[in-house]
């Protein structure tokens, strides 16, 4: 147990509202009584919420909320206090100065949650998820991030963890008896589960950067000749006024970017320079970037204008998303003489849109999202922190190396070694084996009351 009383407001202050305060260690519910007066008195009944009075010394604050968490049952492991005030300033100021003066400290970034993982209420890959949660701007990363919170990582790591002890305990066995030469016959009981080790840790590995691309958000690219009317299409998508939009041909030369949610999905719309031959070297750059955008997004939206005749143009950008998920966008549907003038043997989607009107987004939006990847996540677990897949990454080697030294038949003891290696690197993850440095860059990572 840590002795020392440590203090944060858990919401931002001057933003009004309500903001927490929050104590945790052995002097929270003495230092807690001095800041909130309450009958019965604060502490008195554990997770029986309290309505009293801030105090600032002998002069009322504020009207508030206070519970009390007792040790362990709480989040930090600790007796813990929250107070619930309203968030001026001048309130929350006050009451984290009076409990400084009863001999509360500040908390550092991460310091509630550091706690919680030294106390056992957490293992690291779960105390690692909370800053995941906080991050997360679309539902697919909430719930990647929430089933590490909840240990569905930590649980599948532990199961491998425990495969590698049984398959060292099997040949520390022979090691034991040699004179019974069991080395062949427990080469051949591991060697199949040190294979599901193998698939298991690999599979794992796949989701990272899956994980990866959809907490930065989805790319979606839009691609089309100029005057196609992509940078209003941009605008409309994302609800403001991003891309320049003009008459003239060739407004757009540079890639422009915004985000926006779609189905809950963060989404990296990007807009790109008119596809065109050009002689004109700004153009022409302009171009050539928006062929290696194409080529990196997760999705292209070919803008088409529905008025004019399919060309070469077209074809080209055709063979451009040729084998890539894409929507074809047939834009100005408003006006007179649009047609669907595409080609039927192109298979991907398409939708009639007035990007001027705004019609025909949430058709445009659907197909999209129809077009995107589902999400990989074998056992419904996915890693998002690079700190897990290079751990998962070494004991991929180490079990792959044990399975090709028992492939030669050499010693026992060798291949030992490589799975307490793999150990070693499960047990990081969860923190088993991690130095304080690991775990201050860890918990840098945090904000100030969490």
């Amino acid at each position: 147990m840590i002795a020392e009383t440590i203090i944060a407001i858990a919401t931002p202050r001057g933003e009004g509202g309500l903001g927490i305060v929050r104590l945790s260690g052995q002097g929270a519910v003495n230092i807690g009584r001095e800041l909130f007066f309450s009958r019965p008195p604060l502490g008195s009944k554990p997770r029986y919420i309290h309505y009293g009075t801030l105090m600032d010394g002998k002069r009322e604050l504020d009207q508030g909320l206070a519970w009390f968490l007792k040790s362990p049952r709480s989040f930090t492991g600790e007796d813990t206090v929250e107070i619930s005030a309203h968030g001026s300033n001048a309130v929350l100021e006050s009451v984290l100065h009076g409990a400084i003066a009863q001999g509360a400290v500040l908390a550092a970034p991460g310091e509630f949650t550091r706690r919680a993982f030294l106390n056992g209420r957490l293992d690291l890959a779960q105390a690692e998820a909370v800053v995941e949660i906080i991050r997360a701007g679309s539902r697919s990363t909430l719930a990647d991030a929430y089933s590490l919170a909840c240990g569905q990582l930590s649980a599948l790591v532990d199961e491998l963890k425990q495969i590698l002890l049984s398959c060292i305990s099997n040949l520390e066995l022979g090691l034991d008896f040699p004179e019974e030469d069991n080395d062949e016959a427990g080469y051949n009981m591991i060697k199949p589960l040190l294979q599901q080790v193998l698939r298991k840790g690999e599979s794992l590995i796949e989701t990272f950067e899956g994980a990866r691309r959809r907490q930065e958000g989805f790319a979606v690219c839009l691609l089309g000749r100029p005057n196609a009317g992509k940078s209003t299409l941009l605008n409309c998508l994302l609800g403001e006024d991003r891309a320049i939009v003009s008459n003239q041909p060739g407004t757009t030369r540079d890639v422009i970017e915004g985000r926006t949610l779609w189905c809950g999905e963060s989404i990296r719309l990007i807009d790109t320079a008119g596809f065109h031959d050009t002689a004109h070297s700004v153009e022409r750059m302009g171009v050539e970037r928006a062929r290696r955008t194409v080529a990196e997004a997760d999705l292209a939206l070919v803008v088409i204008d529905s008025c004019d005749a399919w060309s070469t143009a077209h074809a080209e950008m055709l063979a451009m998303v040729d084998g890539k998920p894409a929507v074809w966008v047939l834009n100005k549907s408003d006006l007179e003489g649009s047609a669907d003038n595409l080609p039927q043997a192109i298979q991907a989607p398409k939708v009639r849109v007035s990007a001027l009107l705004g019609e025909g987004m949430v058709e445009l939006r659907n197909a999209a999202m129809g077009q995107l990847s589902s999400p990989r996540r074998p056992e419904g677990v996915a890693i998002l922190r690079e700190r897990h897949h290079d751990c998962l990454q070494t004991m991929v080697n180490s079990v792959s190396a044990a399975i090709r030294m028992i492939a030669r038949h050499e010693l026992a003891e060798c291949i030992v070694v490589e799975l307490h290696s793999g150990i070693s690197s499960l047990a990081e993850i969860l923190g088993e084996e991690v130095d304080e440095q690991v775990l201050d860059r860890i918990f840098a990572e945090f904000c100030i009351g969490k």
